[in-house]
């Protein structure tokens, strides 16, 4: 392989890296705000703005953000085929169990001793169940759970793709 290819993909997977992570974050943050926003325009003011800070930051597990990345991972791969996309919950991984085993808290200064991992309450509820929000002015699962739970759905939109993509070609061979 060349020294270009070899540049290709890890730039392809820097890129995917974003997307799967942040990208699909600011995505779900237009999508919920914007939907807000044209129920607000058609009369039904039934969520605020405060609604949706809840559901894209407060609420334990990201189901915005989660639905959000699995169809990005599942779109982009029937779009770009890209291999890099099946590993992009490798990084986020790390730093997630990384934080888990070591780090209290991202910002210890900022919030009660009662709301860092390992002090005040467990790790896992700290990382992933209602111990920090920012509510409580802790953003770890945001910064640290967040972008893990994102990378995995990301990649497995993408796995299911191509699972789908070869089940298509096998399917057309057979006839």
């Amino acid at each position: 392989m060349s020294s270009g290819a070899v540049v290709k993909r890890i730039v392809f997977f820097l890129i995917h890296q974003f997307v799967g992570t942040w990208g699909v974050a600011i995505a779900a943050a237009v999508f919920a705000y914007t939907s807000i926003g044209l129920l607000h325009l058609l009369g039904l003011n039934v969520l605020g703005s405060r609604n949706a800070n809840w559901l894209l930051t407060e609420l334990p597990y990201f189901p915005v953000q989660i639905g959000v990345a699995l169809w990005s991972g599942f779109y982009l791969s029937r779009r770009f085929h890209h291999a890099s996309m099946l590993w992009v919950w490798v990084l986020p991984f790390t730093v997630l169990w990384y934080a888990v085993l070591n780090v209290p808290s991202l910002t210890p200064d900022q919030i009660p001793l009662a709301f860092q991992a390992g002090a005040g309450q467990s790790k896992l509820t700290h990382y992933f169940g209602s111990g920090c929000n920012p509510s409580n002015r802790c953003v770890d699962q945001v910064l640290v759970t967040m972008p893990f739970f994102t990378s995995v759905c990301y990649s497995m939109g993408a796995l299911l793709a191509r699972s789908l993509t070869r089940q298509t070609r096998l399917a057309g061979d057979h006839s």
